[in-house]
């Protein structure tokens, strides 16, 4: 019998040929978790016609950039607010629950650049962790409540070119920037942690996941969120 012929494998022969045999899905079958941020349409709101305070007008003791993000944290709310609102609709009762979160949570920003800092993190950290189980409750997807916490940093963002610090007497240092993308960063992080830990107690005991939460548990986010509100405030006493 004579020697059988090997066949040679060609890596590149077998790629070219799952290349040709695997279909390429549309754009439209990738989750939405995932999709490249090419894919994701920029917003119109009216927001992105709004401007931060003018610095023709700076305020007193304007020497950090803790000082500069207490002038902007209005516009911060605002910007924040209504960009939301345009892309998700809600009824009014939500629309007041999250203009008290928006409020709370850009009031502390300022916070982690002052004497507060080594308390500010934990009530951060809290305030976005309900923030993210109130978007459990109201339906969202993973990814819906990361995009919604990261409007605040697109907000800092424009205000650091619209308003620049310099004009206000303070200074951006790099270990400030550093600190400000952490923080938020944070921020964001637990707000995806509140939201799977909604998903999961509301799964755990068999009450599903709605799109409309109900007035019981309103209720009992805005009785947690009094509480955050208090604490923040008491941290707030002491710097006066």
């Amino acid at each position: 019998m004579g020697n059988p012929t090997l066949a040679i494998w060609d890596p590149m022969t077998h790629l070219k040929t799952f290349a040709q045999e695997t279909p390429v899905p549309s754009k439209w079958s990738v989750m939405r978790d995932f999709a490249e941020p090419a894919e994701i349409q920029p917003s119109q709101s009216p927001a992105r016609s709004s401007h931060p305070s003018s610095s023709t007008h700076p305020a007193p003791d304007t020497h950090h950039l803790g000082d500069w993000l207490e002038v902007q944290r209005g516009f911060l709310a605002r910007y924040w607010f209504e960009e939301i609102l345009y892309r998700v609709s809600m009824d009014e009762e939500m629309e007041h629950v999250l203009e008290r979160f928006l409020t709370l949570l850009t009031r502390m920003i300022p916070g982690a650049f002052d004497h507060r800092r080594s308390e500010v993190d934990a009530v951060w950290k809290s305030a976005a962790e309900l923030y993210g189980a109130l978007g459990a409750k109201r339906g969202l997807a993973a990814g819906d409540i990361v995009e919604e916490f990261q409007i605040v940093r697109e907000a800092v963002v424009r205000i650091l070119f619209q308003a620049p610090p310099g004009g206000y007497g303070a200074t951006l240092s790099m270990s400030d920037a550093l600190r400000l993308n952490r923080f938020l960063d944070s921020g964001v992080t637990h707000a995806s942690i509140g939201h799977t830990d909604g998903l999961f107690f509301a799964l755990f005991h068999g009450s599903g996941v709605s799109t409309v939460p109900t007035a019981k548990l309103v209720a009992e986010i805005e009785e947690q969120l009094d509480a955050l509100e208090m604490e923040w405030a008491a941290e707030g006493k002491h710097r006066q």
